[in-house]
């Protein structure tokens, strides 16, 4: 109830509104003035802002770039070791084909020696 109380009194005819008094010429420029200052202030502080935030998006964007390259560079590191697995298994395969080359040329030397052999005795 106390509710509808106040509801009715807002619906009450109220005083009819002062009428301002009239602003001198020095007031009305006093009051520029100062709009005029603190949209000065709100202009610096806005420049400022979007100087800071200009910053940010700089830097933002060279971390951007450096985190790419270093993801870039893990993938890299990812695949390492299987070419280091690659490459061990080429030197391996190069190693038995040197070690089969050698025991060629020495059992064709064995050979030889044998032949000469061999002529020799006869």
């Amino acid at each position: 109830e106390a509710r509808g109380d106040r509801g009715r009194s807002e619906n009450v005819i109220s005083r009819r509104p002062r009428r301002p008094q009239q602003q001198t010429t020095e007031e009305i420029a006093m009051q520029i003035k100062e709009l005029q200052e603190k949209l000065n202030y709100q202009i610096r502080k806005q420049n400022s802002l979007s100087s800071s935030f200009d910053n940010l998006q700089k830097l933002f964007n060279e971390q951007e770039g450096e985190l790419k390259d270093l993801r870039e560079h893990v993938h890299r590191l990812k695949l390492m070791p299987s070419k280091i697995d690659v490459a061990l298994d080429w030197v391996v395969r190069g190693v038995g084909l040197v070690q089969e080359h050698l025991q060629g040329q020495h059992q064709e030397q064995r050979r030889e020696d044998n032949d000469d052999a061999s002529i020799v005795s006869f």
